[in-house]
């Protein structure tokens, strides 16, 4: 039973709390006042003297001069106003001050902490700690300094460029050596003499300063001089300095990341050899570098030695790094690719007293082609042929050029109609358009004032500049080199994300303030597609139709997403909506979205304000416009907006949800659920998720008599102590149970080997069993170990009881838990899944389409073995009653489901109305991961429930698991068979499509033709008697011929009598005024 929607005011914040409070009561949200006292490196360790290096983090405690850590909570600040507000590297008079911080209280550096913080309020400032700050003469005695605590001051002359090796880092150098200096931010160029104040230590074998003052002294004075040495000088004693290796071979040449990093061993004639390692983050990767060399080339390559760990190194600074010993007979400055127009290319020749001739027409170049003596101008799409001829003729040599267009070039020229930009690499000049969106202090968004009507290209482009000093509004001309970059994302982000498209500026111009464009709105200006994500694998750009390329098209520009509907509860500072206007979406009973087999639904949009504690949910909707710019991050694209510009939002009540399935003495019910890493230990499942679990089991499920349990945990939850035994998590979740007024259950399971069943380390996730005593009973047998595999006596039973269905090697994944039961003497086998999960599937709106699906095969195979067990047991008897339940990980409409039904179980899941029928969400989508199946003899005799109290909802509303329950209710007694229907010639109906209005009904007729031995055929009215099945029970009821309309749509009836079936095409029409 559901009841309606009701409106509910917001709540208001609590009082604050002391931080004693906050660490001994360590959940929920909270505000908490205390004192900054340092930055948390560990749970036990603070750094609480000046200057202070970590930005991410603070440490509160109750006293200013509190220093025990067993009194500090470790508070994580996220990227945003509240780290940039509180952080103590760039406010370090913030020390020892009193603040508020509001966020979720929970473990962070696995002690008692606060996550997410989201606001917080300065009561009083604190004082800058005095800093000791040691003058060392050159950078060899700032190297020699063994104190990791000491502050020094110490001059040298930056080297290289910045952030090559991540953040903002750099090297710099004196006659006496060089020194890595590693900072978050920086504005330098290589030749800046600069005074650095910070801590010497090692970090990965290379000793490094990570500076918290940075003074320039001076710019463009010379580089200290290249050492030219051979492999075996990158020693301790050319570390951080500038080396030149020349004549060298490349061998070992390889791509270490998805990013582009390479390296490769350089071996000199004499035999030394040094690893080279490029990092990507210079602007050259292995791709571009491999179109220029490759393994057996001898080079000169120059850089800066290093070390890693106990290896030594050269660390390369980009393309100029390199350069080919063996040259070709003819190479240009410029490899082939892409340029901007006017691009000037020059050929060159190592040849002694050779010539060079060349063909622009595609034709092979001779002694009578154009002779080479000054650079060649591109204006477009070049193709150079080239010899060089001196004692003798060189083979020829092609360079093709994509030149693109750099004059009166606009922000749509750029992004253009794909997903990846042809000017990628190019450098732009005069790029104009106003900020509309500032990403962060280096990152702005700008957009073309003056738009075309082609809704295939973007009119808006982010462009990174650091201390810009640009505010929204601002007008502004922008040079620089265009990059497809990936601003958010996992490790795997470069192969799997789609890029977003920028310019890394060298110039920015305000040439004056300008009105934000009007920003499209979705629905009215503009429509997504609501069912294809993409349909051509990326090889045609069609918005019109992908979801994928249509949300390409508008690429980082102001959109409104009006009234839009929430589909699912916040998560990580998302709301994923729909436009309220959506004409082609279908929402779920509680406002959700369900996915199918041919729609993942493109339409949502994931809005992105970066405040966690956000309260909205399913059901919810915004009132008026949500405007921001639509960027991507983490395989989806995404509305960048803030808190304070979102309208205003009506949240709806949760509505109390219980099960429809009346509990009935002569039937059994079972149930599966995912309770979500359950276990005895309070700090990782605190009580307030117990009680919540329990009550959902007495009051929504109505006290199931076997309940299939998914990640229940051992019982000190994710702790390294080499025991998996789970028997005090259970008798935790049973004691809540009987608290909240439900049956004093009995449980078994199979504890796994430790850390090899998957999930989270050190909790040994299993699947177990609650089952009432007093309905139900375990049946007589010897319980299985862990690597014990069960099988089928002669009569049908279960070998072991319980047993683990082992039948494959199933590494670090859930192993099939099998399990026997006697009610009212009848006997029903259970078997729980918890089939391993989706992790290493590639993302929806991904760069890769179709999706790799990389852990579907294993599930197949699980669900196969599963089916084939199955078999085994009807083989030993036909008449054999089996439930399988759990958490597969899978949709009903996928392989892995076909294998587990594989025509001998029915998938209960499939009986749910389509607008119930979830059990999960994830980035907006609700889906079926948690099902029930059955032997198809007890298909006629069960009905199916899915009670939605979990999935749709966040913390603050109740939710006590990420998956929703699923309960069945089964009468496994016999019955007896009805008698044979007589054969038939046909099946004939009178109305074939029947139009009706809601609330009103309207009648049938069928008739069947009998086939009489020796006799005229017979007609007789079967209407009475038929089947009838496939309808919408949310749109129509049928009774022995007599549909009711409920409400409007379109469905269909199938009627069955004997062997035969016809269908009846309804459509209910909205109640006429």
């Amino acid at each position: 039973m559901v009841i309606p929607f009701l409106s509910v005011s917001k709540v208001e914040a609590a009082e604050p709390i002391s931080v004693a409070d906050a660490i001994s009561n360590n959940t929920g949200t909270a505000t908490i006042q205390g004192y900054i006292v340092g930055t948390a490196s560990s749970g036990t360790s603070y750094d609480q003297d000046a200057p202070f290096t970590v930005a991410t983090n603070i440490g509160l405690a109750d006293s200013p001069e509190e220093t025990d850590p067993a009194n500090i909570l470790p508070v994580q600040l996220p990227t945003g106003t509240v780290r940039s507000g509180l952080n103590l590297v760039d406010n370090p008079s913030l020390f020892q001050s009193e603040v508020t911080v509001t966020g979720t209280l929970a473990a962070y550096f696995s002690v008692p902490g606060m996550r997410s913080a989201s606001a917080y309020t300065i009561i009083s400032e604190g004082e800058t700690p005095p800093t000791d700050v040691e003058i060392v003469d050159n950078i060899a005695e700032a190297r020699a300094i063994t104190d990791q605590n000491k502050v020094i001051r110490v001059t040298g002359t930056v080297t290289t460029g910045l952030g090559y090796w991540g953040g903002k880092a750099f090297y710099i150098q004196d006659e006496t050596g060089g020194l890595y200096a590693y900072t978050s931010s920086a504005d330098l160029e290589p030749g800046d003499i600069v005074e650095l104040e910070g801590k010497v230590s090692p970090y990965s074998g290379e000793l490094q300063i990570q500076p918290t003052t940075i003074k320039k002294l001076s710019s463009g004075n010379p580089l200290p001089s290249v050492q030219e040495i051979t492999p075996a000088g990158v020693n301790e004693q050319t570390q951080g300095e500038r080396i030149l290796l020349n004549n060298v071979t490349i061998s070992n040449l390889t791509a270490v990341n998805d990013f582009g990093t390479f390296e490769f061993t350089a071996t000199h004639e004499n035999g030394e050899s040094i690893i080279i390692r490029n990092d990507n983050r210079n602007g050259l990767d292995y791709e571009t570098f491999t179109k220029q060399y490759k393994n057996g080339d001898l080079i000169n390559v120059s850089g800066i030695g290093s070390i890693f760990n106990t290896t030594y190194q050269v660390k390369t600074l980009g393309l100029e790094s390199f350069e080919q010993v063996n040259k070709p007979a003819v190479y240009p400055n410029i490899y082939p690719g892409t340029v901007s127009e006017g691009t000037e290319i020059t050929l060159t020749t190592p040849w002694d007293n050779a010539s060079i001739y060349y063909t622009l027409d595609g034709s092979a170049p001779t002694v009578l082609s154009t002779k080479y003596t000054e650079p060649i101008t591109l204006t477009k799409d070049t193709t150079i042929k080239a010899i060089a001829i001196g004692d003798t003729t060189s083979e020829i040599f092609t360079f093709t050029y994509n030149v693109l267009k750099t004059q009166n070039l606009s922000i749509r020229d750029i992004q253009g109609q794909g997903h990846f930009s042809d000017y990628e690499g190019a450098t732009v000049q005069n790029v104009t358009g106003v900020v509309t969106h500032l990403y962060n202090s280096a990152n702005f968004v700008i957009q073309d004032i003056n738009p075309d009507d082609n809704h295939h290209t973007s009119e808006a482009i982010i462009v990174n500049k650091s201390s810009n000093g640009l505010k929204v509004g601002d007008l502004v001309t922008v040079a620089g080199t265009v990059e497809e970059w990936y601003y958010d994302g996992y490790s795997d982000m470069k192969a799997n994300d789609l890029p977003i498209t920028r310019i890394r500026a060298t110039e920015t111009l305000k040439t004056g303030t300008a009105e934000l464009p009007e920003p499209l709105v979705i629905g009215e200006d503009i429509h997504p597609p609501t069912e294809l994500i993409d349909n051509d694998g990326l090889t045609s750009f069609d918005p019109f139709e992908d979801g994928i390329d249509f949300w390409e098209s508008v690429e980082l520009m102001r959109l409104a997403v009006p009234n839009a509907k929430v589909v699912g509860p916040q998560d990580y500072g998302e709301i994923v909506v729909v436009a309220g206007n959506s004409v082609n979406t279908t929402f779920n009973a509680l406002g959700g979205i369900n996915i199918s087999a041919d729609d993942y639904n493109p339409e949502r949009i994931t809005v992105l304000i970066d405040n966690e504690n956000y309260d909205a949910k399913s059901g919810d909707y915004f009132t008026e416009e949500i405007v921001g710019v639509m960027g991507f991050g983490f395989g989806n694209f995404k509305l960048w907006t803030d808190e304070e510009s979102l309208p205003p939002i009506t949240r709806v009540e949760k509505p109390i949800t219980i099960t429809e399935i009346v509990p009935s003495e002569e039937k059994l019910t079972v149930a599966a659920y995912n309770i979500e890493n359950f276990s005895a230990n309070i700090e990782s499942t605190p009580n307030e998720k117990v009680v919540k679990i329990a009550r959902s089991f007495v009051e929504n499920m109505k006290s199931p008599d076997i309940i299939t349990l998914v990640e229940v945990q051992d019982n000190d939850g994710p702790t390294d102590s080499g025991n998996s035994d789970a028997s005090a998590s259970y008798e935790r979740l049973i004691a809540a149970i009987v608290e909240e007024g439900g049956p004093a259950y009995a449980w078994t399971d199979i504890a796994p080997e430790y850390n090899r069943d998957g999930g989270q380390p050190g909790g040994n996730i299993r699947v177990g069993y609650l089952y009432n005593p007093e309905r139900v009973t375990l049946s007589e047998g010897t319980k299985g170990s862990s690597t014990d595999s069960v099988a089928w006596d002669e009569g049908g039973n279960l070998t072991l009881n319980p047993g683990r269905i082992l039948d494959l090697p199933l590494e670090n994944t859930r192993k099939p838990l099998a399990a026997q039961f006697e009610f009212q003497g009848e006997k029903v086998v259970v078997i729980g899944a918890h089939l391993n999960s989706k992790g290493g599937d590639q993302p929806l709106f991904g760069k890769n389409q179709p999706p790799l699906l990389g852990s579907e095969a294993e599930r197949i195979e699980i669900a196969t073995m599963i089916n084939n067990f199955v078999k085994a047991g009807q083989a030993k008897d036909p008449n054999l009653k089996v439930i399988v339940a759990g958490d597969m990980n899978d949709f009903e409409f996928t392989p892995a489901l076909a294998a587990l039904k594989g025509g001998i179980l029915t998938n209960m899941v499939e009986k749910v109305p389509a607008g119930e029928r979830f059990s999960y969400y994830y980035q907006g989508n609700n889906q079926v991961l948690d099902h029930i199946l059955i032997t198809n003899n007890l298909v006629e005799k069960t009905a199916v429930d899915m009670i939605h109290i979990n999935a749709n909802y966040m913390d603050i509303h109740g939710r006590a698991s990420d998956h929703d329950p699923i309960i069945i209710q089964v009468d496994l007694k016999e019955q007896e068979s009805p008698p044979s229907l007589p054969k038939i010639l046909n099946l004939k109906v009178d109305k074939k499509h029947i139009k009706i209005d809601v609330n009103k009904s309207s009648t049938f007729k069928l008739t069947a033709m009998l086939k009489n031995k020796g006799k005229k055929n017979s007609t007789i009215d079967v209407t009475a008697d038929a089947e009838y099945s496939g309808y919408d029970t949310n749109i129509i009821s049928v009774n022995e011929g007599v549909i009711t309309a409920k409400s409007a749509g379109s469905t269909t009836i199938k009627a069955t009598y004997s062997n035969k079936s016809v269908t009846i095409k309804v459509t209910v029409q909205a109640a006429k005024k």
